[in-house]
């Protein structure tokens, strides 16, 4: 191994990636996937589905077929868009397609290939971290068993499972490191250039993240040389701050407008007090981002090793990242200054590998004294990590390997010392690559597979009911079919995965995506305060059973199991399965519409959500100063009286005594008896930490604990149901605060009307971002308002003149027209792409420039 080529320690590197993924590829043998139940199903696959047919396609800007739409370049950066990883792995499964090398690249095909992407973008991080060792100067054996520390590690094996882009950040960090040594020990500057560009297109994210970890690494740097030569500080920070700039300039393209859709995105404060110490993640024994290997543990205590600087540095930053790892206020700043997350502790996995690297390297300088005060020290931190964690169990597995690595290291390094024989210093570094392999596939089985309920996944699952359901698919084969032309929306959605469109390959109404245009979120959550079953951040789904917004929306079909009573006005079922039908919309609205009828947000600020809808069924809403209609009374108000039931109501407060009680609220007149009700109020529960089903008549839905990350905070809330004599509000058992009761009813006379109404548009082509039509304005209306959700970046065209896009009803594009004959076009690129895209070239240039300079020189 001392001859380690680079096609060799590329081989090696593969092998230690594959035997770590054993467990893995055992389970792939048995149609078992490398994918997270949750967010591994509900994004990670449906995203990379996504992105593929589009990219193949020739479309990288926007698709209709993610939620109501979006720009999916922007706003899925933070996955897969802009992911090098991804980008790289679409050309070759894109050059196997058209070779009929494979077959098809639907969901379950990106399920399949997971283990093997992964095993490939782990041979390059234990590749490039080898590399990275031995231009420090480390032996090329020792390099190569402290990136397998790194590479090797349960947080690779759990970012690449439940989020596997999150992963791509161990390739970037250790080419980030280097390009930083390349700049203190020969002030050369374009590895680093080279390396903040790529960090920076690939993942916004984790550039932040790995550009805080860098600028660690560099802060120490700065206060101990490794050069022999001396190193210019002053230029080395001269050095770093143009390439940093450079880089970040080349990165533009990609990064503005990820940046942009991260800004315009809406997610509820963290609220929860954040503590400055927790001790109680074990990461000696059983922790789940986390557990440092004996050696390394040991070596901290010796302290001649200081000695040496580059293991100063490395054993420095370890201590540092363990103080860190234990204070979830630097969870929170690694995590933008949000909730607590542990993703940057590769790191300290990093660092750990380095200080192993060059202690073995001076293993010579061990003496018994030495050894005796390291080995007191080391096992007393394992005597206390387990004495302090109130659920470590001896007989686990996790902690008999963690007892088994430590005397076994004590006593092979114990033999070295005694003997001085190179025998036993390759075995304790066989011991340490096998501890590494053995930990990462007994990690796979416990805290994936087990705990996490990985083993669930498997090709059962996601061709089955619960994902991606056979019945379902025959439903919607027979929708398509009837179908000749036009757009339509379909509201389905398997469970709780908002993304079962695009899996099913439909387009619906739901989403879930940690970054989502903010003017829909508003339009669900504040402006039509729409119910989507279950309150959850980062996700839209279903329209509340609300006939309005459904026919408005193109929501021309719902789909519902058998006995679901909670069908929207105006539906009909037309074909049925064994356990569900379809049910079509009679009052479906075109997706253009014209009107001269102008209402304001602010003017309607104070109405309830049905005339919200009413005012965008008759005329446009927009959140501009114009001349606005003057609005109608609220005559849809209903009148009723409350009593409660299993409990007491008193000024705004439900005290709930019993297993189920609430509110009857009785109606004063007797409302239309095909029509609906909307009754509105405002509820919290006075429970510091217990989320509660809420039920209306027969409409259940979920809230989420005050302590609940995922809480949106949305406490306002439109709940639809059937005309009824009564409305039953019903909740657990429990105090809340129940204000600002509202009943409203909706005979959707003005829907019917509006449906009657011709289409007057023609020539309609929605294809990605661009959607184009014709439209004759026989009216002389103002303005023309289409289904299109509002985005920076829309660009229109009128009769070929350049209009402004306007925002409309909340979320929603719309444009002035001129008399007579309109011809339209809508063109999408992501927001401020051509500036960052002129910045992205001449960033190039100029670090084209200063990297061959340097060269001449």
């Amino acid at each position: 191994m001392q001859k380690l080529r680079p096609a060799l320690l590329l081989f090696f590197s593969f092998l230690l990636s594959a035997i770590g993924h054993l467990v893995f590829l055992h389970q792939w043998t048995r149609s078992h996937f490398m994918v997270g139940v949750n967010d591994g199903l509900s994004q990670m696959m449906p995203f990379k589905h996504l992105l593929y047919e589009q990219y193949t396609r020739g479309e990288f800007f926007y698709s209709f077929d993610f939620g109501l739409g979006a720009g999916t370049f922007s706003e899925l950066s933070y996955y897969f868009s802009t992911s090098i990883v991804f980008l790289i792995t679409v050309v070759i499964v894109f050059l196997f397609e058209i070779s009929n090398i494979i077959q098809t690249t639907d969901v379950l095909f990106w399920a399949n290939a997971a283990v093997f992407i992964s095993i490939v973008r782990l041979t390059a991080v234990l590749f490039i971290t080898t590399r990275l060792f031995m231009y420090m100067r480390i032996s090329k054996p020792a390099a190569l068993l402290g990136a397998s520390l790194y590479g090797i590690s349960g947080m690779y094996f759990r970012h690449a499972t439940y989020w596997e882009f999150f992963a791509d950040a161990f390739l970037w960090l250790p080419i980030l490191l280097f390009g930083a040594e390349k700049i203190f020990r020969e002030q050369k500057p374009g590895w680093f250039l080279a390396a903040v560009a790529v960090s920076m297109i690939d993942n916004f994210y984790f550039a932040y993240i790995n550009l805080l970890l860098t600028g660690l690494y560099t802060l120490f740097r700065l206060f101990i040389p490794l050069s022999e030569n001396g190193e210019d500080k002053k230029k080395a920070v001269m050095h770093f701050a143009v390439a940093g700039l450079v880089g970040a300039g080349i990165s533009a393209v990609s990064f503005v407008p990820a940046v942009y859709a991260y800004l315009n995105n809406h997610r509820p404060p963290f609220q929860q007090e954040i503590p400055w110490i927790d001790l109680t993640d074990n990461i000696l024994f059983s922790s789940r981002f986390i557990v440092l290997p004996a050696f390394f543990i040991l070596l901290l205590f010796c302290g001649f090793l200081y000695r040496h600087k580059t293991f100063r540095l490395f054993a420095l930053l370890g201590i540092a990242g363990i103080l860190m790892h234990h204070s979830p206020l630097i969870g929170s700043a690694f995590n933008g200054f949000s909730a607590p997350q542990y993703r940057w502790e590769y790191f300290l996995s990093l660092v750990a590998g380095g200080a192993v690297a060059v202690a073995f390297d001076q293993l010579h300088k061990f003496t018994l004294q030495r050894f005796a005060i390291a080995a007191a020290f080391a096992i007393f931190c394992f005597a206390l990590y387990a004495s302090a964690d109130e659920y470590f169990v001896t007989d686990s597995a996790t902690s008999l390997l963690a007892f088994d690595s430590l005397l076994l290291t004590l006593l092979l390094l114990f033999f070295y010392i005694q003997f001085k024989k190179p025998l036993f210093k390759s075995l304790l570094m066989i011991s340490l690559f096998a501890w590494v392999l053995i930990f990462s596939n007994l990690y796979q089985t416990e805290k994936l597979l087990e705990d996490g309920n990985i083993a669930q996944v498997n090709e059962e699952l996601m061709t089955g009911a619960d994902y991606d359901d056979p019945e379902i698919n025959e439903l919607l084969n027979y929708i398509h079919a009837k179908e000749s032309d036009g757009p339509y929306r379909i509201e389905w959605m398997e469970g709780v995965r908002n993304n079962t469109p695009i899996v099913q390959d439909f387009q619906g109404l739901s989403a879930y995506s940690s970054i989502l245009n903010k003017n829909l979120l508003y339009f669900y959550l504040y402006d039509l305060e729409i119910d989507m079953g279950r309150e959850s951040v980062s996700r839209y789904a279903t329209l509340g059973n609300r006939a309005n917004l459904h026919s408005l929306l193109q929501g021309k079909y719902v789909i519902r199991p058998h006995g679901d009573e909670n069908i929207p006005y105006g539906f009909t079922e037309i074909h049925s399965s064994e356990n569900y039908a379809v049910y079509e919309n009679s009052y479906v609205l075109p997706f253009a519409r014209s009107t001269s009828t102008v209402y304001q947000e602010q003017q309607l600020a104070g109405t309830s959500p049905l005339m919200r809808e009413q005012a965008m069924l008759t005329g446009i809403v927009l959140d501009q100063d114009s001349d606005a209609e003057r609005l109608p009374s609220d005559g849809n108000s209903v009148g009723f009286g409350t009593t409660a039931t299993g409990g007491t109501y008193d000024n705004g407060l439900l005290e709930v005594t019993e297993d189920t009680g609430g509110l009857n609220l009785r109606l004063e007149n007797t409302p239309e008896s095909d029509g609906d009700l909307f009754v509105s109020f405002h509820l919290e529960n006075t429970a510091a930490d217990q989320g509660f089903p809420l039920q209306v008549n027969g409409y259940r839905t979920t809230r989420k604990s005050n302590q609940s990350v995922y809480k949106t905070f949305a406490d306002d809330l439109t709940i639809r149901i059937p005309a009824a004599q009564q409305v039953e509000i019903r909740l657990p058992e429990g105090t809340y605060e129940l204000t600002d009761i509202q009943l409203y009813s909706e005979t959707y006379e003005i829907l019917r009307e509006q449906a009657d109404q011709p289409d007057l548009s023609s020539n309609l082509t929605i294809d990605g971002s661009h959607v184009s039509l014709d439209y004759s304005n026989a009216e002389n209306d103002d303005y023309l308002k289409l289904s299109i959700p509002y985005e920076r970046g829309w660009r229109a065209t009128v009769n070929g003149e350049d209009v402004e896009v306007l925002k409309a009803d909340y979320a929603f594009v719309a444009v002035p027209l001129e008399t007579g004959e309109n011809t339209i076009s809508f063109t999408y690129r992501p927001p401020f792409f051509k500036p960052a895209a002129v910045i992205s070239v001449l960033s190039t240039l100029i670090g084209l420039l200063i990297v061959f300079r340097k060269r001449k020189r």
